[in-house]
Order: structure tokens, then sequence, then C-alpha cells
């Protein structure tokens, strides 16, 4: 079957794009419309793009650890179109009807691999280039940009862990019910929870970061990339942590 551009435009819904980041929203989601026609007539599977996303946002991460002006312009190239494909295998499912907890399980991975990585290639890539702070060959930033990564794949596990403990003090019924929602339609928009959740949208991978590594390849400013998203993911995991302990003892609280 031969999909068309409006069949893949009316695929998405209204809420699914409004919960987007503004550079998703922006740009990337309309990008992805252009790469879904042509995977998806291709007969890619949304599963094949997600590892294809995979390979793409590893490739990016390595190019940002070559000393070389043309390798780290590939690499923010690459990195943002990660994002695309990101986009992409999730229109992929919505229109094949396709979505399975395989496919978001493979989806997951994909923006594991990322935030594992790049912010150590960013700190890497500042020791090889300097900026505007610090000078080449400064070791703090590697460490800095490590430890960003940690505090980001730290948080997000938590987060994931924090999930599993609530789904089971669910009943079935209450299960259910959660499982038949999205998220963004049922969460309270004036809760911690909510903003410490548009903050990592607006600011983290999927938004302010793409622009920030497209503006250091042209002002060479990778070192405060580094130390900016060093506070930004600690401040984020600690946020994260506190918030989702006094969850978890509410939770305990109630089964008492």
């Amino acid at each position: 079957m031969k999909y068309t551009y409006k069949q893949i435009l009316d695929s998405l819904p209204v809420k699914k794009n409004s919960n987007s980041s503004w550079w998703v929203k922006l740009w990337v989601r309309k990008l992805s419309f252009f790469f879904t026609y042509i995977f998806i007539n291709l007969g890619l599977s949304p599963n094949s793009v997600s590892v294809l996303s995979i390979f793409v946002t590893l490739t990016a991460c390595a190019l940002f650890l070559v000393p070389a002006k043309w390798a780290v312009v590939t690499a923010a190239v690459l990195i943002n179109f990660w994002l695309v494909l990101d986009c992409v295998d999730g229109n992929i499912a919505r229109c094949r009807k396709q979505k399975t907890a395989y496919g978001e399980f493979v989806d997951d991975i994909g923006g594991y691999y990322t935030v594992a990585f790049v912010y150590l290639a960013i700190g890497v890539c500042a020791y090889n280039f300097g900026g505007a702070v610090f000078e080449q060959n400064n070791k703090w930033l590697i460490v800095m940009g490590g430890v960003s990564s940690i505090c980001d794949i730290l948080a997000r596990l938590i987060h994931k862990d924090f999930e599993h403990f609530t789904d089971k003090t669910l009943t079935e019924e209450e299960r259910t019910e959660k499982n038949s929602h999205e998220s963004y339609e049922v969460i309270n928009k004036k809760s911690l929870s909510y903003i410490r959740r548009r903050l990592g949208k607006e600011v983290g991978i999927s938004g302010l970061f793409m622009l920030a590594v497209i503006l250091c390849c042209i002002f060479n400013l990778y070192d405060i990339m580094t130390v900016f998203y060093l506070l930004f993911n600690g401040a984020a995991l600690f946020a994260t942590t506190i918030l989702l302990i006094c969850k978890a003892n509410k939770y305990d609280r109630k089964g008492e």
C-alpha cells in the first residue's frame, strides 16, 4: 500500500504535537513527514527506523571525538537527524497502526544511547577545540561531559523504576485506565512533575540542546555548553530523585 503525504500528516494527533518541544514543533516534526513518506513507501518498519536511529546517534557521538571541523559539523547534523528519525518511527507506527510494547522498547533504546554518550562526546569536543572560557586539552571538560551523561541516564533510570513501582501499586482496573490515556492528557499542568518534564523537553536533548549544538559549531562554545548541561542535568537528577522519593513514600503509605 502506498501512503500519501496527507495520510501521514493526518495520522499525527493534535495533542501529540502540542506536547512536543519547541524545537520539534518548529521544524523537526515537519521534516520528519518528508522522511516518513520516503521510508514508509520503501517498506521500512517503525522498528527498523528505530534501529537506524541508534547507528546515526552513535556515528554522531564518534564524530564529535574527531578534532576536525568537518567532523564536528557532520556530527551536529547527524544528531539532529537522529531526532528526526525519532519522530519518523512513530509516524510510521501510527500510519500502519503498528504501535507495540516492543516498538516502544526499541524506540526508548535509541534515546538511552543518545543521552548516555552525547554529553561526554560534547565534553571531548570542547577538550579538543577549547572555547570561550576553557583552553584546549583541559581534562575537566571530559570529566564534566561524562558526569553530565551519567546524570541524564541516571535520572531516566530512576523515573523508569518509579513507573514500575507505581504500576505494582495499582489495581488491574486502575492500570487499564492509565494505559488507555496519554500522559499529556491527564497530567496536572501545575504539578511539579509536569514542570520538570516540560523543562526536560524544552531545554534537554529534544529542545535547546539541538540548537546549541549548531550554534557551538559556528561560535566554538562547546565548553559553555558542557558546563551548562552539567548544571542542568545535575539539577534535573537531584529534582527527580527528591520528587520521586517523596511520591513513592506517599504511594507506600496509601498501601498501609
